[in-house]
């Protein structure tokens, strides 16, 4: 399902019209993107919980070369479903 697709769908359920529900998608993303960007984890009843993990730096080498690289700290972003959302989505 791509994002059209996603916001149509939405839209019927929450009886909104397509561009309100456009916008309500791009608002929760923002502060989920703000919410993480500051440090902290977002749980989401029912649904799951937005974190983050530091990844250190480290050294790798190039299994075709030989070359050693240096790759710098990183944040990535972690997701953990809700028990409820897990057991829904094994259920089907």
């Amino acid at each position: 399902m791509d994002n059209k697709q996603y916001i149509t769908q939405l839209s019927r359920r929450a009886t909104l019209n397509y561009k309100e529900t456009q916008q309500l998608v791009s608002s929760a993303i923002a502060t989920i993107t703000e919410i993480l960007s500051q440090g902290d984890n977002i749980a989401i009843p029912t649904f799951g919980t937005f974190g983050t993990e530091k990844q250190d730096e480290y050294i790798d080498v190039d299994s075709n070369t030989g070359v050693r690289m240096l790759f710098p700290p990183s944040i990535k972003v972690v997701f953990n479903p809700g028990t409820i959302l897990s057991k829904s989505i094994s259920s089907k």
